[in-house]
């Protein structure tokens, strides 16, 4: 189940009600808590409605849970996480790694009793051991989200942006998200060598991802994918172009219907 509501009065952080998940949609400045301490929600969500009054925040008790509010919702700024549920590491560890596999563009921090060494391998922004140093918790993640939005690109279009990173010869990992949909193009070297999108790999996923009307774009300097492309970027948004106007005239065709 999903947290209790904050009492009205609270101003500022915002959990959601266990009623629908589609119930609402989060805002911009959102933070997912995932833990099992409900007394240590609870604080976490007073002290940001004092300091971070516009951030919206929604807790779950479980993984399986927040991969539920994940799945529904993936705009998020930033997790926090405990990996200890259950007397083990397991479920919160395997949580860690899958959404670093599925949703890379959100940074995760692990708030753990459990020892360092059980986020050795796991791609964390920070380990903050408990109970947190509220005003250090509060920085870090404040400093994490500038950060993240500091690397957005707006007002570009995809096709440009990806010619620009050829041009540039830049080693990266371009997030592509839009309403929920998140996908990865990889680049080494100024090179389109992978691109992933709702389990589809290859060209296919970055024609999905070109086809995105209102995404978002976040560069993230790395690039750990095997290659799997070998046309060249040019050839693909040519492909892509012809294949987008086969499909207007089709639609424009008078007297056919859907």
């Amino acid at each position: 189940m999903l947290s209790p509501a904050a009492e009205a009065s609270c101003s500022g952080a915002e959990t959601v009600s266990p009623e629908p998940l589609n119930a609402r949609v989060p805002l911009k400045g959102n933070l997912l808590l995932v833990d099992a301490d409900e007394f240590l929600i609870e604080m976490i969500e007073s002290a940001l409605s004092l300091a971070r009054p516009k951030w919206s925040v929604l807790a779950t008790r479980q993984p399986a849970e927040a991969l539920e509010v994940l799945e529904k919702y993936s705009e998020f700024d930033a997790i926090v996480t405990d990996i200890a549920f259950h007397r083990s590491t397991q479920a919160g560890k395997a949580f860690v790694r899958e959404v670093g596999r599925r949703w890379p563009d959100i940074p995760i921090f692990v708030m753990t009793h459990a020892d360092r060494d059980e986020t050795q391998g796991l791609d964390t922004a920070e380990f903050i051991a408990k109970p947190p140093d509220i005003d250090f918790l509060i920085s870090r993640i404040d400093r994490t989200i500038r950060r993240q939005r500091e690397s957005r690109v707006r007002g570009i279009s995809l096709p440009t942006f990806l010619q620009i990173i050829e041009l540039e010869q830049k080693t990266c990992t371009v997030i592509v998200s839009d309403r929920g949909r998140v996908g990865e193009l990889y680049f080494r070297e100024g090179k389109l060598i992978h691109a992933r999108l709702d389990g589809t790999e290859g060209r296919e996923a970055l024609f999905g991802m070109l086809s995105m009307r209102d995404h978002n774009l976040r560069v993230i300097d790395k690039c750990d994918a095997e290659r799997t492309i070998m046309a060249s970027l040019t050839s693909l948004l040519m492909d892509w172009s012809i294949r987008e106007d086969d499909a207007r005239r089709h639609r424009s065709k008078p007297g056919e219907e859907n």
